[in-house]
Parts: C-alpha cells; sequence; structure tokens
C-alpha cells in the first residue's frame, strides 16, 4: 500500500499514516512519501511509538520514501486522539524524568549551602540527621551528573525538538511542558545556589 502525504500540513502526514496502518494486517507494509521536514520526522516518530519498523530513501525530487513495516506490537489508538499529541506526550514525559534526576542531583551538589540555609529559614536544627558535610568531597560529582541531564532535557526539548506541528496539544502535553520548565529552572538555581548565596544574605 503506497500512501501519498507529499505538500500535507502537520498533522495530515501522521494522521493519513495511522489510519492507512490501522486497516493493514500484521506484518504488512506501508510506503508513505512526504516532502515536508515535519511530515517525515513524525511519521518516523510515530512508526517507532507503535513498534513498527521503517527504512527511508530520498527520491529524486527531493522527497523521502518510508517504508513501514507493521510490528506485532503495534497498538490501535482511537479515531479522536492524536497521534503526534501522542507523541509530544512521550517526548516531555522523557525530559521531565531526566530533569528530576538532574534536580535531585543538583539539590546534592549544593546540600553545602542549601541544607544550612533551610535549617537558618525554618530555625530548626538536623544537624544529627544529615551529615552536609559528608557530601562536600562528592560535589563535583553531583555537579557534573547535574549538568549533563540539564543539557540532555534542554537540547531533547529545546534544540533537537523533532516534533513539529501547528496542532493544539493537549492539556496533559500543556502540563508536562509547564513541568518541564519548573524542573529545569528549579534545577538551575539549585545547582548554581552557592554562588549567588551571599547576594541573597548581603555578605
Amino acid at each position: 500500500m503506497t500512501l501519498n502525504c507529499r505538500d500535507m500540513e502537520c498533522p495530515k502526514p501522521v494522521l493519513e499514516t495511522k489510519k492507512a496502518l490501522d486497516s493493514l494486517p500484521e506484518d504488512a507494509t506501508l510506503i508513505v512519501e512526504v516532502n515536508t521536514l515535519s511530515g517525515r520526522e513524525n511519521c518516523k516518530r510515530f512508526a517507532l511509538s507503535q513498534n513498527c519498523t521503517f527504512t527511508q530513501e530520498v527520491l529524486e525530487d527531493g522527497a523521502t520514501r518510508l517504508v513501514i513495516t507493521k510490528g506485532m506490537g503495534y497498538v490501535q489508538r482511537s479515531e479522536e486522539e492524536n497521534p503526534v499529541d501522542f507523541m509530544m506526550q512521550q517526548e516531555r514525559k522523557s525530559a521531565v524524568l531526566v530533569l528530576s534526576g538532574a534536580l535531585v542531583t543538583a539539590l546534592l551538589s549544593a546540600s553545602c549551602c542549601i541544607v544550612p540555609t533551610l535549617f537558618m529559614v525554618f530555625g530548626i536544627s538536623f544537624a544529627g540527621i544529615i551529615n552536609v558535610s559528608a557530601l562536600e568531597e562528592y560535589r563535583w560529582i553531583f555537579t557534573t551528573a547535574a549538568v549533563i541531564m540539564l543539557g540532555i532535557g534542554f537540547y531533547r526539548m529545546v534544540i533537537k525538538k523533532q516534533i513539529e506541528c501547528d496542532c493544539e496539544p493537549s492539556l496533559t502535553s500543556k502540563i508536562l511542558l509547564a513541568l518541564f520548565w519548573g524542573l529545569f529552572l528549579f534545577s538551575l538555581a539549585a545547582l548554581l545556589y552557592p554562588y549567588y548565596e551571599g547576594l541573597i544574605w548581603g555578605e
């Protein structure tokens, strides 16, 4: 089965690809021809998200031919669900997980300053519970890990940004995006806290 998705605006190529795959039996082959960057990348991403395999070929006119083989693990989704939004959610969930790790390591990296500050703010001493000084020698490890994870999250969500579409994202997708930026900024603030702590306390 061959699908001509040339000159189609996003998310039409993915919607047509989904519709065609839903109508095909397992292990069937679907050929999709696209000539837009977003259409090509989104169709490839959708195929992978559905456990399908594909090969691609650049045609003489610059268009791309994707040969998609429907896998045994293909999950048929409802007609109401936008596959582009589904991919956006998967991408953002992955970035949120990476940044959650970045936040933890950033807090550990700055624990020498953040923990005493929290003790001072709340007027409580937990010196016997947390040995902050013991973490100091591992600070460079935590800092390196936090910087790497922040870089990965930023690259995947902002620089790489494979999924491009003018369609309106769902509320879940918007929440995940807001959570991404919240975690990113909070992690960055925690990582740099030792350098601006003196400005806050007027030292």
